[in-house]
């Protein structure tokens, strides 16, 4: 029976590691055109009116909602976040609070995973 089931197991798996391996190349793209694009005042402005833009998260979002953004924008980061406790993810949450991007929710994700913070 287990060898039955085992080719759909690694299916998933293969899956699982291209989207987050997509995931790894999206923020590696928005990281390079952070750094190099100056500040865009029409997305500042589209953020402070609640909108998800192509490099940060709606503002204002309460913690649900930001769960629900996290899992439609960031699949794989949401499934890393998933495996926290209540506590990592309010930090995470905090983090978001203070700063939307991607790259920096992301980084926080994996800053906590790691245990650097």
């Amino acid at each position: 029976m287990l060898l039955l089931v085992a080719p759909l197991l690694l299916g998933a798996d293969d899956s699982y590691l291209r989207e987050i391996e997509e995931e790894a190349k999206r923020q590696a793209a928005m990281l390079i055109i952070d750094q190099a694009a100056p500040s865009r005042p029409e997305a500042t402005a589209a953020n402070n009116k609640g909108e998800t833009t192509a490099d940060r998260l709606a503002s204002g979002l309460d913690q649900a909602a930001f769960e629900q953004a996290l899992r439609e924008s960031l699949p794989g980061t949401y499934a890393l976040y998933q495996q926290f406790d209540t506590a990592r993810k309010q930090q995470v949450y905090i983090a978001y609070q203070s700063d939307s991007r991607f790259a920096h929710i992301s980084e926080q994700v994996i800053q906590l995973l790691s245990g650097k913070l």
